[in-house]
This record gives C-alpha cells, structure tokens and sequence, in this order.
C-alpha cells in the first residue's frame, strides 16, 4: 500500500511524539482506511484529541496539512477499489437484515474478514518467525491477562502436547509473575493483549527482555507497549459489532504456531503426543457412552 511508508515514518517518530500526537498516531497506523474515508473532525472526534492535533501531526510528517496527508491514504484505497467495494456491498446486504440474524451476521463478517488479514505475507512471516524462536528456545513461558488470558492457556496447552516445555503464567492468587523468576536468555515469552492493554502483561515482557528472554508479542498494534520489545510481533484484527474486541485471530494465530512447530518438531512432536493420549486414556479424561458398547447400527 501506499501508506507504508508513511507508517514507517510514524514508527520511527512515535516514542518522541507528544501524547496527543501519539494518540493520533497509533489512529492513523490502526485505521489507515478510515484514515482515507471520513473528514479530519471526524477523525479527531473518534480520536479524543482536537483538530488541531491531527494537523500538526500531519505537517510534522512533512505534509501541509492534513488533507495533503488524507490523499495520500485516499490514493492507496483507490488502489484497492475492487476490494472495498466488495465489502460495501456485504455491508448492504448485512445492513437490509433485521434482528438477532443481523447482528450475528455482522459478527461471522467481520471474522471472516480478519481470517483474510491474517494471510497476509506479513503475518504469515511473524508466525513462522514465532515457530522458530519456541523450537529455538528452552522453555516458553505465556502470559495473556483477562481476555487474552485464553489465547495465553491455548498455547501453553497445545505446545506441551507436542513436547515442548511450556510455563503458564495464569495469576491464581496473584503470583502470576512468580512464574518467570528464573527466566532467561534460553527461553521465550509468548505475551497476548490488546488495547486498553494490561499492566501485568507489558510488565512481564519488560521484565522478560531485561533477562535476555526472546518475546513473542500476539497484540492489536505495531506501537503497543509491547509489540515494539518483540522479536516476532504478529498483529490481529480485533474490530468487532459486539461489546468488546474479538480474541479469535489470536486464537487461530496460536493454532497456527502449535501447527508449525509441531512439523519443525517432526517425530518428535509426534511421540510427545502419543504419550499425551495415553495419560489422557489412563486416568479416564474423556466420556465414552458405554450404553453403545456393543450395539450395532
């Protein structure tokens, strides 16, 4: 896209950007699309910062003004006109529903758009790029707060079927960042969250990297607090018309990982999870309806 070197620009400045200008910042990495599609007012009002802001962001990237910053945005749309109309169209249709039917078609929409995102050469990269640092490393630790904590358990889980050492950081009786006191350069942290983005989390990578660790960052942003201490950062879409963001790329993104690694692994992985079954077989784990014992069809 166009844009991209705009983005880049807005990396290499972000950390020296006021507040307010940050904030504008991270809208324009986030919403390069909205960028190009609504007026500066709006955008500002979306924001929370005043008009204003959004101009002097816009000239400090060498623009003079925002309009002139807006265009270009608006060229790489144009670029990729087939596409968007595709979606306005879905949109339409969505829009001519009405009731529960509606609201759970724009939900399974707007995942099936993100599913589309997460093809991207970019991401593909970050994931193989988070394959190899867990084949690489000792020991993964996981941390993921509130609703990331799921996306955290599910690759703690997965990964230790396939045989790798796996430490999750859950936080029962708040001693959640006791777990990574020994970590160090021969490990890696895996570490989920969007914005707003939890405290726990951005700390314990912190602390992760002052120890040397190798940190996989699963988050919503390439300016999060935590994306920008990664060695692989694997950004998902988490837009969605319900009440809170959706955790289900980040689901598939760790899926994908377990995946990968398990093939690096190769017998290995699969002997691991041999032996997994029969631990699972030996102490009863799953239900098995008896009453169809020896019935026929």
């Amino acid at each position: 896209m166009s844009d991209a070197p705009i983005a880049e620009r807005l990396l290499a400045i972000f950390d020296d950007l006021p507040p307010q200008h940050q904030v504008a910042a991270r809208w324009l990495l986030d919403h390069p699309h909205d960028v190009a599609l609504l007026s500066m007012r709006e955008q500002a009002k979306r924001v929370g910062v005043p008009p204003a802001t959004m101009t002097r962001l816009a000239q400090r990237l060498g623009y003079d003004g925002f309009e002139e910053l807006k265009e270009m945005y608006a060229a790489s749309l144009r670029g990729h006109a087939e596409h968007f109309a595709g979606r306005t169209e879905k949109l339409l249709q969505r829009r001519a529903l009405d009731g529960d039917a509606a609201l759970t078609s724009d939900l399974l929409a707007d995942l099936s758009g993100h599913l589309k995102l997460l093809s991207s050469a970019t991401t593909l990269s970050a994931i193989a790029r988070a394959a190899d640092i867990v084949v690489e490393r000792e020991r993964l630790f996981c941390i993921g707060a509130r609703s990331s904590f799921s996306s955290a358990h599910l690759a703690a889980y997965l990964l230790s079927l396939i045989g790798e050492q796996t430490v999750l950081a859950d936080g029962a009786g708040s001693i959640g960042l006791d777990a990574l006191r020994d970590i160090g350069p021969n490990d890696a942290l895996l570490a989920m969250t969007i914005a707003p983005y939890t405290r726990v989390t951005v700390e314990a990578v912190a602390f992760a990297r002052e120890r040397g660790a190798s940190i996989i960052a699963i988050t919503d942003s390439n300016v999060s607090p935590i994306a920008r201490q990664a060695k692989a950062t694997i950004i998902v879409p988490t837009s969605t018309p319900s009440f809170l963001q959706t955790v289900a790329p980040a689901l598939i993104v760790i899926e994908c990982i377990a995946a990968l690694v398990a093939a690096r692994r190769g017998k290995k992985a699969v002997s691991a999870i041999a032996a997994a079954e029969d631990h699972l077989e030996r102490f009863g784990s799953y239900y098995t309806d008896k009453t169809n014992k020896g019935r026929t069809s």
